[in-house]
């Protein structure tokens, strides 16, 4: 599995819980994935929803943020 797609996916997935979107909407996400056999954009936003729920909305967004920090870091 490609990890860079795996997070990349999670990334979208943390995006979209923050913006508001239900944990029932990204398991729908995820049976269309599924269907046309995307697995690492299935593994992605499985961990977003595991990690969702342990979280609160302020640590989800403290989250992006370090990974879009971390993300701008590793291209210099």
């Amino acid at each position: 599995m490609d990890q860079n797609i795996i997070n990349d996916f999670y990334l979208l997935a943390l995006q979209d819980l923050s913006d508001g979107a239900s944990i029932k909407e990204l398991e729908k996400a995820i049976e269309y994935y599924e269907a046309i056999e995307d697995y690492e954009a299935c593994a992605g936003i499985l961990k977003a929803i595991k990690e969702v729920r342990e979280s609160t909305i302020v640590a989800i967004k403290t989250r992006i943020n370090e990974i879009r920090k971390d993300s701008r870091n590793s291209r210099k």
